[in-house]
């Protein structure tokens, strides 16, 4: 039997099983329905939304009853039918806010109520708008799993006239059926994260208390004990306001930001105001207006201890906390959180999201990052049509444009202002290490034996044996010593080639930067001498040879320049470091400069150097070559980072009877005197830029140690200065 089938327009009729699949298939779990719920609360001008789980029996079986009530100002029949029941409404996307408090509008696309499904099987809605007039909705969602298609579906609505105040009252039934088990869900875990997540979800900037809206949470007959009978008035942690440090302010819709660094840590708090811009740097969009507020806490023990002592308090039992509770308050907090409309967008805060990428920068550098169970952050974004920052239809986050690329670049670089003043505050405060060793300081001191020797010499004085006997053992010491210094110079040795060979991955961009047009000219030459070739075999017009000639002196020319590249960069290249030598300072600082003097024209940056041709240092070039390498590096990136007038790189260079002197300063956004009393840029790790090793510095000082010099920078009005002192007497 064939079915006939006839040309002819037709329309798209939807199965029933859809209003599943835009709702509890898209939403995807019973916290985010209930957050839906409540977001339709907050947008019908409530100033309240209890949420009631009531445990009883209904039709014989145990039931759980979950109510959602405000006193907002509901819907009238026609609401309900033409624009709560249909699908993908765009009631609220074409009005924006809310009629009287005029709320900017949660609910946009027109779907999250029906994730309700997720919660029960059957429910019923009754609302009253402010005319008085009741409308009654019944939905038993079981029968969209039907077989059947959508416009098929009947559901029960009723209205009648009232003298009641205007609500909306919402009753989800649910039942452990078949492979639909909605009361079991509801264990002591799944409601600790059900208040957990609610918690989360309204800000804690006191913004929902000045516009007066309450989220009100209560359990009637639980089998959960402790939660038996027990009401929550729903409000953030109060350990969000015993932090250890904090940074909070704005960043406009242009990157000019104005934030505020605390150190709460001691008795007196202190505070710096930081203003400036913050140039996107991967290829973001920048999103909106950002109100940032980032807390920070350390977990050494004795952090723990301080912030106990702060006065934290339990917000279930109201008692003063114990390290335990401490924990887990900060164990069930942290996270940053995003804020749209003074509700967060899931998932961004729970613990494992961590989008942001801490744990892996603290990985790469832990002495500087700080971790994602060390962070409570908000970051409060604009609506997309001002931000471009869109949520996805399920619930489930940011879509990850060119926008969100711009948010999470902006937030990292705020949250690294706080990270590199916590160092210094904790470097101050003997938190870290007390003074500054150079990896060469530690090394030798590891193979130096006369602390070791004078200890012994001591104790065998203690125990009365001869000086003879002491003198032996202090030889055998010393004897082992030197036996071992020539390892400890081939460990030198390898620590240097090390530095060098990472500063050459560091310089790595200038290096191509320079080879790409020498490059770029044996590419386009190649085609044209192969032209030049075949007419002239063609031909044998001598004149074409005058063309191959002039192709000749400029495949030497190039080949030149790619020749001198790999001469100055061999130095870091290097696999073995000879003896030392006296070299020209001059002839080093030059090569060195070269790397970079093409990137250095693009960019408008002048430079220039002072040095006599017959200042001579003994030691190893390329512990010179590195260190002016590394800062030259570095000014290069702040000098381009910044719109700067003038831009410009100086090395000057003095020989006085006992030393070198080179002197290094650039017109750059310069360093704040905390860094240059606590030495911390010399710290590895110490990095200001984004996604900076830290690295820079601090093996620019480890080669002028090397050559028995001292790099330091010294406070100067505008950009930075470093000098390099070289002893010539050692």
């Amino acid at each position: 039997m064939s079915v006939e089938l006839t040309n002819g327009y037709y329309k798209i009729r939807p199965a029933a099983r859809l209003i599943h699949t835009i709702g509890s298939d898209l939403i995807g779990d019973s916290y985010a329905a209930l957050v839906e719920l409540v977001k339709n609360s907050y947008d019908a001008d409530a100033s309240f939304v209890n949420i009631i789980f009531e445990y009883k029996i209904i039709d014989g079986q145990n039931s759980l009853l979950i109510k959602i009530t405000d006193d907002g100002h509901g819907m009238d029949f026609d609401t309900v039918v033409n624009k709560w029941l249909v699908p993908a409404t765009n009631d609220k996307l074409k009005r924006k806010i809310s009629p009287e408090k005029k709320r900017l509008f949660q609910g946009r696309k027109g779907i999250g109520r029906f994730a309700a499904s997720i919660l029960g099987q059957e429910m019923a809605m009754t609302t009253v708008d402010k005319f008085g007039e009741k409308t009654i909705t019944v939905i038993d969602w079981r029968v969209f799993n039907a077989d059947d298609f959508l416009e098929n579906v009947e559901l029960l609505v009723e209205k009648v006239i009232t003298d009641e105040n205007s609500y909306t009252d919402i009753e989800i039934i649910a039942k452990n059926e078949t492979d639909d088990e909605k009361v079991s869900v509801w264990d002591k875990k799944t409601i600790d994260e059900l208040i957990n997540e609610l918690r989360k979800l309204i800000s804690p900037f006191k913004d929902f208390d000045a516009d007066k809206f309450k989220i009100n949470l209560s359990f009637i007959n639980s089998p959960v004990e402790s939660y038996n009978d027990i009401a929550f008035d729903i409000e953030t942690y109060p350990i969000i306001d015993l932090y250890d440090y904090r940074i909070s302010g704005e960043i406009d819709k242009g990157g000019n930001f104005n934030l505020v660094y605390e150190n709460n840590v001691t008795d007196i708090k202190q505070s710096e105001t930081i203003k400036g811009n913050y140039k996107l740097e991967n290829h973001g969009k920048y999103c909106g207006k950002l109100i940032i507020d980032f807390r920070v806490f350390d977990r050494e023990p004795e952090a723990i201890d301080n912030l106990i002592n702060k006065g934290l308090i339990d917000p279930v039992s109201k008692k003063f906390a114990g390290k335990n509770e401490a924990k887990r308050m900060l164990n069930d907090t942290y996270g940053v959180n995003i804020y749209k409309n003074l509700f967060r967008i899931r998932p961004y805060g729970n613990g494992g999201i961590d989008w942001l990428d801490l744990d892996k920068e603290r990985i790469q550098n832990f002495t500087l990052k700080i971790s994602n169970n060390q962070i409570i952050g908000f970051i409060t974004i604009e609506p997309e049509e001002l931000s471009g920052l869109e949520e996805k239809s399920a619930r489930d986050g940011l879509k990850e444009n060119d926008h969100y690329f711009g948010l999470k670049e902006l937030a990292q670089k705020a949250l690294k202002e706080l990270e590199l003043r916590r160092l210094i505050f904790r470097e101050r405060s003997l938190k870290s290490r007390k003074v500054r060793n150079t990896i060469n300081d530690s090394v030798q001191n590891l193979f130096s034996f006369s602390s070791l020797s004078k200890n012994i010499e001591t104790k065998l004085e203690q125990f009365n044996v001869d000086k003879e006997n002491i003198s032996q053992i202090k030889s055998i010491l010393k004897q082992e010593e030197e036996n071992k210094a020539e390892l400890l110079e081939d460990i030198q040795k390898t620590i240097a080639i090390y530095q060098g060979q990472a500063t050459l991955g560091k310089i790595v961009s200038f290096i191509l930067h320079e080879g790409r047009k020498p490059v770029h000219f044996f590419n386009t030459e190649a085609n044209v001498i192969e032209r030049y070739v075949k007419h002239y075999k063609i031909t044998k017009d001598s004149d074409l040879l005058d063309y191959l000639d002039e192709s000749a002196k400029g495949i030497r020319r190039n080949s030149k320049l790619i020749s001198d590249l790999f001469k100055r960069i061999t130095p870091l290249a290097g696999q073995k470091r000879g003896h030392k030598t006296d070299f020209l300072v001059l002839e080093t600082i030059e090569n060195s400069y070269r790397i970079f003097s093409s990137t250095m024209k693009d960019y408008n940056i002048d430079f220039s150097l002072n040095c006599s041709k017959s200042i001579l240092i003994n030691g190893w070039e390329e512990d010179l070559f590195t260190s002016i390498t590394n800062l030259i590096e570095n000014s290069i990136y702040w000098l381009n980072l910044y719109d700067i007038e003038n831009k410009k790189i100086e090395i000057t260079v003095l020989e006085t009877v006992d030393a070198v002197l080179i002197n290094f300063t650039d017109n750059g956004p310069g360093l704040t005197d905390n860094e240059i009393e606590t030495e911390i840029i010399f710290e590895p790790g110490y990095s200001k830029k984004h996604n900076g090793t830290g690295l820079g510095l601090a093996i620019a000082g480890e080669a002028t140690d090397r050559l028995n010099g001292k790099l330091k920078a010294l406070k100067v009005e505008k950009g930075v200065y470093f000098q390099i002192e070289i002893d010539k007497n050692e």
